[in-house]
């Protein structure tokens, strides 16, 4: 019964454990993704400052070709930051939790099943207890009860299996 009881929570663990590790995961993806999509956005502030500089200093040709640049380089990091954020764990979180139930369940039947031990332990200890306390209290009295009458009993059934043996 222990036994079951250490297996399930070390099951618990496990479960726990790869519950924590998937949500580490997606944290760490999305934490990725979204310092990814911060340096481009850097690059493109910095191409924007650019392109703005040369669009002040002469207006044609390469300033807005920076400005172009900088834009797609914003439209990517805003695509990439709309990845991040739309990143959600797959189906092996499910099963995770599921198995992290099951072995909660599990625990929780171990548990009453030890509680139910425990109180036949205990009740059995009561009942000696009180087996003692009347052999000490009375001792004749128990010792005829519990020996001499199933004594006498079976002498009883031998004789009368020899008499009808007879």
């Amino acid at each position: 019964m222990l036994d079951h009881l250490v297996r399930d929570l070390q099951v618990l663990k496990k479960a726990d454990l790869l519950i924590g590790k998937i949500w580490l995961d997606i944290l760490l993806r999305r934490a990725g993704l979204i310092a990814f999509s911060g340096l481009i956005a850097v690059f493109g502030l910095g191409m924007v400052n650019i392109a703005g500089f040369y669009a002040l200093q002469m207006s044609i040709g390469q300033a807005w070709a920076a400005a172009a640049v900088a834009l797609i380089d914003i439209v990517i990091a805003a695509i990439v930051l709309l990845l991040a954020s739309k990143s959600r764990p797959g189906p092996e979180l499910d099963l995770a939790f599921e198995v992290r139930k099951m072995a909660v369940d599990s625990i929780e039947a171990d548990a009453r099943d030890l509680k139910l031990t425990v109180e036949a332990v205990g009740q059995e200890l009561k009942n000696v207890k009180a087996n003692i306390t009347e052999l000490a209290h009375n001792p004749l009295d128990v010792a005829a009860r519990k020996l001499l009458v199933p004594a006498v009993l079976s002498m009883l059934k031998v004789m009368r299996s020899r008499k009808e043996q007879a």
